[in-house]
């Protein structure tokens, strides 16, 4: 039985909260004044580096509104040092990061529970997250959000695992340990020592620069620490700084940040000279024995009238006009303001080499995914996996034919502009360019039509697509300057948006935070003469550092689920090594992408199927061909990786059955290759699942027979769908798991605990620990080496004095599932047949169900794989049930594709090696 102690909460009134005791329970009573209406709970004394699981029941009003919504209230997380002091972490696993609490998770509204707790209107909250060192206490702020009736939480409190002595436990715990440490909150923090931690920034001369950040105190009897700071000029030679900054003989000029409690949030104001450029911090504590470490990336910011929202007006203005007033805030002499025109400053940022050398990234990326696809073929527009669509001659920039979120964000990325310019000619160019200010000028700044069009991923593609427009137009000499200014004016307001998104670090360690971070790169190469150009190019790069990091780390593990955006990760680390190798300020992000782009393709290759797909598992938003993906990749960006001999080995996809397993990566594969359409996969996720916002889809997996796909999983994409369809994907329900007591999977990770060579089969135990410290969980693989039968069997130990558990099973749409008896299910494809046979070893089974297309509530929505195209397709879906009458259950389904198959499975099961293994 699974032994689980608690931490109840020192509660802490405010505002309008009430709280109620009543024969020994706890409720509070949060109302609907939403984001403001809160209550908060302390609790104290926590172990460090654990997962704990906050729980509470939520009682709801009988004419609630908002019962549908997803973010019907929220969870804040303030986590604090011994003494008191928050903590900045840039993430932390089972939470996201957010604006008014610094961590949270979503509470979802009444639709979302159990149905039999609707007379009652109450559901239960399970909320699973890491407690990361130095934290000792956490303050959780659980607050109104859409909610139109007020709520009631009762007896909060946290769950944890608790610590058993025996040498065995711990010897088992020791995997889950490393996993855990490949994802670690503060692996970009830096410790501080007397020699200075450099960071260089952009600034703009005679403007403020402010940096932000936070010092972890680990010995508050040190005396602290100081940032040097040393200005630099275009030639890269020191200049003298401000005479308000003090000067020592031992470190130059630098600023005093004292320390006098375990955290420490600073803001650095620095006034450059006139004739910097960059300048130079460099970070450390006055004694080595101090124990400080700094928070990064950093925050930083430009002078208050050089940030968009003082630069915008209430009225729309066009891009011209606004680019006009930035260049008369950045002239040092008031007096020469009419000097020269707006219109020839503009022209001035014109240089065609420039431009030509700028590195873009997106048509690149495009041209890797997708080879030689066109969106746009004369007036026939086709956006994703949407049907073509007839683009006006004139658009008004309101279209929406699909009423699709997704379709609109890609629209007004403006990204098949690049279809046009890929042709060269002429009249292309012209046309591209036309449609491009018609955009401009139904969308000024500030103003636009479809707030779509500000999402950042949109934002970031449309400044990129600009920037190549103004490239090519401004080479080819056929457009008139007129317009060639209004596409610099819009690269330089896009430009303004995208630095103030990304030194906000608003979405740290994402596949966003590359795709934005790339394109305020190449403005900054492209408009280089501009005087802001430095400090974009500075927070570019610090950014690419800091995601890539996250994103690419060593041994091919990644803080991604999806491995479509591990794929799309490692082609723009490909794309921007190749054209960054020459450039001195992008040296140490070229020597972090060498030491680890090998490591992250190889991990991919491995675990691609015969097909050449990778397996749908986290976000996968459209059909693309993997493997011509990668042999375009390779060839064009990645030769000189072939002499890396795994890799190679890899690439070279033998003959055959093979096994992968990467606990880094987070992903097993089996595999049996033979040259003919008789080829089988099975492919499981095991990676940690790290946010509310993420696929709850730990040991969940894929697996295709003689070269069909039977098992799946739904796929989908955060851009695509929204609302019900969004957390339905998003469900343990949506994809091939267990879990125990109708309770859906929250955050954590699996590891591989053991690994048994059998007879012609191969056998693979993982432990998890996604279902909370309740409960003790593990699925274990039987797979023959031909694959012709394979069986996922899960174990349970509860908390509980009994256990039941369901897994589903998710079938492509074009496979049809029947029930032949109680203990029978048969999946059809064409002349094949897959069946599905249920074993129980500790309890028993309890029945199977077929769904498919039941919509429903939103929490009770079954049978469906994602569309591609916002929605949801139908598809079958075997449910399987198992119970018993103890805290501990195993029990699990064989899939056959032939009798000689099965009965060699049966009698591999029924050995005492596998019998270890499921006991």
């Amino acid at each position: 039985m699974a032994d689980v102690r608690q931490i109840l909460p020192t509660p802490r009134i405010r505002g309008d909260e009430a709280i109620q005791e009543e024969a020994g329970t706890r409720q509070f009573v949060v109302s609907n004044q939403n984001r403001w209406s809160r209550t908060t709970l302390d609790f104290r004394d926590l172990p460090q580096d654990e997962w704990c699981e906050l729980t509470f029941q939520i009682g709801w009003h009988p004419e609630e509104k908002s019962r549908a919504a997803h973010d019907f209230a929220v969870v804040g997380v303030d986590f604090l040092t011994e003494d008191g002091s928050s903590i900045d972490f840039a993430y932390v696993p089972g939470l996201t990061r957010a604006q008014i609490d610094p961590q949270s998770c979503h509470i979802p509204g009444p639709d979302y529970y159990n149905r039999s707790g609707d007379l009652a209107h109450v559901g239960r909250v399970h909320c699973t997250f890491l407690v990361p060192s130095p934290t000792k206490h956490i303050s959780v702020t659980i607050r109104s959000w859409r909610n139109s009736h007020p709520f009631t939480i009762l007896d909060p409190k946290l769950l944890l695992a608790s610590r058993l002595t025996n040498d065995d436990t711990q010897a088992n715990s020791s995997p889950a340990a490393g996993s855990q440490a490949l994802n670690d909150p503060r692996r970009s923090w830096v410790r501080l020592k007397t020699e200075p931690a450099w960071l260089t920034y952009g600034v703009v001369p005679a403007k403020r620069l402010f940096v932000r950040g936070q010092l972890i105190n680990q010995n508050v009897g040190s005396e602290g620490a100081l940032a040097r700071v040393i200005f630099r000029n275009r030639q890269g030679e020191i200049v003298a700084s401000p005479d308000d900054l003090p000067t020592s003989p031992v470190v130059g000029t630098y600023i005093d940040i004292p320390v006098n409690r375990q955290t420490r949030r600073f803001t650095l104001e620095l006034t450059p000279p006139h004739q910097a450029v960059t300048v130079d911090l460099g970070f450390q504590v006055w004694r080595e024995e101090a124990e400080i470490s700094l928070v990064t990336p950093l925050e930083t910011s430009l002078d208050d009238d050089l940030l968009l929202e003082s630069i915008l007006t209430e009225e729309p203005l066009d891009s011209s006009t606004l680019v006009g007033e930035v260049f008369k805030r950045l002239r040092p002499d008031p007096g020469s303001r009419e000097k020269i025109s707006n219109a020839n400053l503009i022209d001035g940022l014109i240089d065609r080499q420039t431009l030509a050398a700028a590195p873009t990234i997106y048509d690149k990326l495009q041209a890797v995914q997708q080879g030689q696809s066109a969106a746009l073929a004369g007036n026939q527009l086709a956006l994703g996996s949407f049907q073509a669509w007839s683009l006006p001659s004139v658009p008004d920039w309101t279209e929406d034919p699909y009423q699709s979120p997704a379709w609109r964000l890609e629209y007004h990325s403006l990204s098949w502009l690049l279809d046009l310019v890929r042709e060269q000619g002429a009249r292309e160019v012209n046309r591209a360019v036309d449609l491009a200010l018609s955009w401009s000028r139904a969308n000024p700044s500030g103003h636009t039509k479809d707030p779509l069009s500000a999402y950042p991923a949109s934002v970031a593609i449309r400044t990129e697509v600009l920037l190549r427009l103004l490239a090519v137009s401004a080479s080819s000499k056929s457009t008139p300057p007129e317009k060639l200014s209004i596409l610099v004016a819009e690269v330089v307001l896009h430009s303004f948006a995208l630095a103030e998104i990304l030194s906000q670090n608003i979405f740290l360690h994402s596949i966003l935070q590359v795709r934005i971070a790339c394109a305020l790169l190449s403005t900054s190469f492209g408009l280089g003469n501009f005087a802001l150009s430095p400090y974009w190019k500075s927070v570019a790069l610090v950014h690419l550092r800091d995601g890539f990091a996250h994103l690419l780390v060593s041994h091919g593990s990644s803080n991604e689920q999806s491995q479509h955006y591990r794929l799309e990760a490692i082609s723009i680390a490909m794309i921007l090594a190749e054209h960054l190798k020459d450039h001195r300020e992008a040296e140490d992000l070229g020597k972090l992408l060498s030491a680890r782009l090998g490591d992250s393709l190889r991990s991919l290759v491995a675990v691609t199927d015969p097909a050449g797909m990778l397996a749908p598992f986290g976000d996968t938003p459209r059909k693309l061909h993997h493997a011509s993906w990668f042999r375009r990749l390779i060839s064009g960006y990645g030769r000189h990786l072939l002499s890396d001999r795994a890799l190679a080995e890899e690439l070279a996809y033998p003959l055959g059955p093979r096994l992968h397993i990467s606990d880094h990566a987070g992903l097993i594969a089996f595999r049996n290759y033979v040259q003919r359409p008789d080829w089988s996969f099975l492919c499981a996720s095991i990676c940690e699942q790290q946010h509310d916002s993420g696929h709850h889809d730990c040991t969940s997996f894929v697996y295709s027979a003689r070269g069909v796909r039977w098992i799946t999983d739904p796929g989908g994409s955060g851009t695509l769908e929204s609302g019900p369809v969004r957390q339905y994907l998003l469900s343990s329900r949506a994809h091939n798991v267990a879990f125990p007591d109708s309770r859906e999977q929250t955050a954590g990770f699996g590891w591989v605990e053991a690994e048994l060579t059998l007879d012609k089969a191969k056998a693979i135990c993982v432990e998890t620990n996604v279902h909370g410290p309740c409960y003790k969980h593990s699925r274990i693989f039987v797979c023959l080496d031909d694959m012709n039968a394979i069986a996922i069997f899960d174990r349970f130990q509860s908390s509980q004095s009994n256990v039941s558990t369901e897994a589903n099973l998710h079938f492509e749409d074009n496979i049809a599932v029947a029930l032949a008896n109680s203990s029978l299910a048969i999946a059809f494809h064409k002349r094949d047949r897959l069946r599905v046979i249920p074993h129980a070893v500790k309890g028993s089974f309890s029945g199977f169900t077929v769904q498919n297309g039941h919509a429903g509530r939103a929490g009770s929505m079954q049978g469906f794989l994602s569309n591609g195209t916002s929605g949801l397709k139908p598809a079958n879906v075997l449910n399987y049930k198992f119970y018993t009458g103890t805290s501990e259950l195993c029990g699990g389904v064989i899939l056959a594709m032939t009798e000689e198959g099965l009965k060699r499975l049966m009698n591999l099961i029924a050995s005492q090696q596998v019998q270890d293994l499921l006991r």
